[in-house]
């Protein structure tokens, strides 16, 4: 049976440090197990120390990555971290083929661009004639209609002031007019009824 090693004989066959390791790790103190933050008990100075460790962290995280902007590639989206993988990259075919590319369409997207303006510059003076000629279109027939109707009162004011025709103010006087005799009355009856309107007129005007 082999019995376990003692703890705190001093070993000459041991490597340096290695016996203040073993009497660190089988001291009292660190015999219990370190606790986690979690279950530490909360007091003011560890919480200032937490802070400054927390804020020590962040200010040295901005820095790194204010570093790593130098190696980071805006075409490719790339970050690198070591100056040597930036260099490789710069002069892999990725990268050229990006940039290659980049440049052909920036060269002919102004043409295009330039194109597309001119297509949608004539397009809106297209449009712009079409509402002016219908304004017009709208603005004709109204001028038509006001004078439409100018002429329609004209004309009806005009016939409501003329004088009356003689033979319809015969007419409505007496009853009938000049030309009752062209009436249909058979032919045994048509003398004495001429006669007969002849006397009654003349009786009338006061002749007889």
């Amino acid at each position: 049976m082999v019995e376990p090693i003692k703890a705190g004989i001093r070993d000459p066959k041991l490597g340096i440090g290695k016996q203040e390791e073993d009497d660190f790790y089988t001291a009292e103190e660190n015999i219990q197990r370190k606790k986690l933050d979690v279950e530490l008990e909360e007091t003011e100075e560890y919480a200032k120390k937490r802070e400054v460790i927390a804020e020590r962290e962040q200010k040295i995280q901005s820095e790194v990555k204010e570093i790593r902007k130098v190696f980071y590639c805006d075409l490719c989206n790339k970050q690198y971290k070591l100056a040597m993988e930036f260099e490789v990259h710069l002069s892999s075919y990725d990268h050229n083929h990006r940039k290659r590319f980049k440049e052909m369409r920036d060269m002919h997207g102004s043409s295009n661009r330039d194109d597309r303006q001119k297509r949608e510059q004539l397009r809106q003076e297209r449009e712009m004639a079409k509402f002016a000629q219908i304004a017009d279109a709208h603005k004709q027939q109204q001028q038509q209609q006001l004078q439409s109707a100018e002429t329609l009162a004209a004309s009806s004011l005009k016939s409501a002031t003329a004088p009356a025709d003689p033979e319809q103010r015969t007419t409505l006087k007496f009853g009938f007019s000049s030309k009752a005799g062209t009436s249909k009355v058979p032919s045994c009856v048509a003398w004495p009824y001429t006669t007969f309107l002849q006397l009654s007129l003349w009786c009338f005007c006061g002749l007889i």
